[in-house]
């Protein structure tokens, strides 16, 4: 079923192509074989009524370098020339022509008798730069001025379509043409004779087809000027609102030379300026379209390469002549083939890989370059099919608004897709919040029991299962500022088991970590009965805290805590104090009249349980009012 969208939009591209944009270009009619020889066209075998008109194609007289009114033209030109005829590169009696020069182009031209009945037309198409057209020795047609050299021309571009009344069936035509103002001088396209009215017919059909190609590309590149203005992260339209706008202001001055008509004044300089400086903008532009459009695709340093580049080129064209930088086009156009072939292999390998959008792109991006390549070879002369670029742009313009379509298509129907969704979510919204809601608070139950168990966990000793040294840090400070503030003395106890490695060594870690949690619980016990602190302080190191008790008071609780150890009873025979374990106490009291700061007062307990091991162990010392003492 995909595939068979994919092939109506396709199919539905090329109908749409060829109803709006053939109708309004009008091919040069061949009509007959019949061509000009030896400076003759003759046409008398031709009926009118069936060949509206004809191209005017063949061999015509050349005189180069020469201006020769009508009366002074030879009877028989000596030098024949192919007709269109452009000058650079072309040979005449074995030399090949430059693209500057001036030239008189003859043809005599036989109709019969019936073909005088209706008014006769000649179409003449643009010729670079300068030219003047006799037909039987009456001044016809002038565009721009001709000259000698590039101070006398003044170049003008501007086909158009002359009116004849002829009065017999053989009449001579008689061209001046001149260029001293650009690369390459001659005519571009074919010189047609037919019936006038059918000639005005196809010059404004042609003038048509370019106004409806111009206005549809305008309106397409505000259309997305707009769509980025909406929506700024779609630079795609911005780029591509900006190369139909480019492409719209050069079709202004190529073909038909629209703006000729518009304004008839304008300068030719500018306007060989705008043609060339539009293609070198036009192109970077295009490869950051297609570089927007399909994600980055197009290499980093082409697209450096294809600015600087192109940067260079229009600086080149804005600051200097038509005739210096005409001269430079072919150098362009060779970069931008180049890069065309590789836009076109990375869309290729684009649609290898089911790129949404990129076969459509892919075929009206072939289009595109076919025109653009048709229009290199039409502007060197090497064909005269015409120009066409801004056609291919159509059709590259309308594929991309059905790449757009297919792509907010797709967007509308997710959105649909997840309406349903919602809306099916919505009708059992109530009951999933409640399940969630409840579910919400048993996780929540269990995460504080989680946090509660491991705050407890985390300020617990795992062997003795008292507190730990973390907890110890924290009770001290808070027991510390709260009895700062009111003014209540504080006691702290380091305790340490006397003799406890020899322990070890006798009977093994196993009972001397039996020995820890017997000695620590049993301390512990005596510290609750009086509201105190008691905490590891490491190995076989322990630590009591008591606030709001008198030196009296702490110093009978330090010792029952000997004689609590005493009554253990805990067998260590290799104990330089006695046969049980025993322990050693330092006490550092703390009052309002004798203080010691926080962070001296554990420093000072625990030089007074130095003093306790240095006389002998099993004893008790108190730092009390600046001095040691044994009890």
């Amino acid at each position: 079923m995909e595939r068979i969208k994919k092939f109506l939009l396709l199919l539905f591209l090329m109908v749409f192509t060829c109803l709006t944009v053939a109708p309004t270009v009008n091919f040069a009619v061949h009509g007959n074989e019949i061509t000009a020889k030896n400076g003759v066209l003759d046409l008398r075998d031709i009926n009118f009524e069936e060949h509206n008109y004809i191209e005017m194609s063949g061999e015509w007289g050349l005189y180069w370098n020469k201006f020769l009114k009508p009366e002074k033209v030879p009877d028989n030109p000596s030098t024949f020339v192919s007709f269109p005829h452009m000058w650079m590169g072309s040979e005449m009696n074995n030399e090949t022509l430059p693209g500057e020069g001036h030239a008189t182009y003859t043809l005599k031209i036989k109709v019969n008798e019936e073909s005088l009945s209706t008014h006769k037309g000649l179409y003449v198409p643009l010729i670079s730069n300068a030219s003047k057209l006799w037909i039987n020795g009456k001044l016809v047609s002038q565009i721009g001025e001709i000259g000698m050299s590039s101070k006398d021309e003044r170049p003008t571009y501007n086909p158009q379509v002359i009116t004849l009344d002829l009065d017999k069936p053989e009449f001579d035509l008689v061209l001046q043409v001149s260029n001293y103002s650009a690369r390459n001088g001659g005519i571009w396209g074919e010189f047609l004779f037919g019936n006038a009215e059918e000639l005005i017919s196809m010059a404004e059909k042609r003038m048509l087809k370019e106004m409806f190609i111009i206005g549809g590309l305008t309106v397409f590149g505000f259309y997305h000027f707009v769509i980025y203005i909406l929506r700024r992260t779609d630079r795609a339209a911005l780029y591509f609102g900006i190369l139909c706008l480019l492409i719209a202001l050069r079709s202004l001055i190529v073909g038909e030379v629209v703006l000729t008509d518009l304004l008839p004044n304008f300068s030719w300089e500018w306007h060989s300026k705008i043609e060339y400086w539009t293609i070198s903008i036009a192109f970077p532009v295009f490869l950051l379209f297609l570089n927007a459009m399909f994600l980055n695709y197009i290499k980093k340093s082409i697209l450096q390469m294809s600015f600087f580049i192109s940067l260079l080129y229009s600086l080149f064209v804005l600051f200097t002549p038509a005739k210096v930088f005409s001269y430079t086009i072919n150098f362009y156009q060779l970069i931008m083939t180049a890069m065309m072939l590789y836009v076109l292999f990375e869309l290729t390998k684009a649609w290898k890989r089911n790129v949404p959008g990129v076969k459509v792109l892919l075929i009206s991006t072939v289009i595109f370059t076919g025109t653009a390549l048709n229009d290199i070879l039409y502007y060197n002369g090497w064909i005269h099919t015409g120009d066409f670029t801004s056609v291919g742009l159509y059709i590259f313009v309308f594929a991309q608004s059905i790449v757009l379509a297919i792509k907010y298509a797709s967007t509308f129907q997710k959105v649909e897709t997840l309406s349903i969704r919602l809306g099916e979510l919505n009708n059992t919204l109530e009951e999933k919040v409640q399940i969630r809601t409840s579910q919400l608070e048993r996780s929540q139950n269990e995460l504080k029991q989680l946090n509660q168990k491991l705050e407890i966990l985390s300020n617990i000793d795992t062997l003795t299962n008292v507190p730990n040294r973390r907890s110890l840090n924290q009770n001290y400070e808070e027991v510390w500022e709260m009895n700062k503030d009111l003014l209540k003395p504080i006691t702290v106890f380091m305790i340490d088991i006397d003799c406890f490695k020899l322990f070890n060594d006798t009977y093994g870690h196993q009972k001397g970590d039996e020995v820890l949690k017997l000695v620590a619980q049993s301390l512990k016990n005596r510290l609750d009965m009086v509201g105190g602190f008691f905490a590891r302080y490491g190995g076989e190191e322990f630590f009591a805290l008591l606030d709001g008790k008198s030196v009296e008071e702490a110093v009978d609780i330090a010792k029952d805590m000997n004689d609590v150890i005493h009554k253990l009873k805990i067998q260590h025979k290799t104990s330089t104090v006695a046969d049980t374990i025993t322990i050693s106490i330092g006490i550092a009291h703390s009052t309002s009249a004798n203080l010691v700061e926080k962070e001296q007062l554990i420093s000072k307990a625990d030089e007074a349980l130095y003093r306790s091991k240095q006389i002998g162990r099993d004893s008790i010392s108190l730092f009390y009012q600046n001095e040691i003492k044994h009890l």
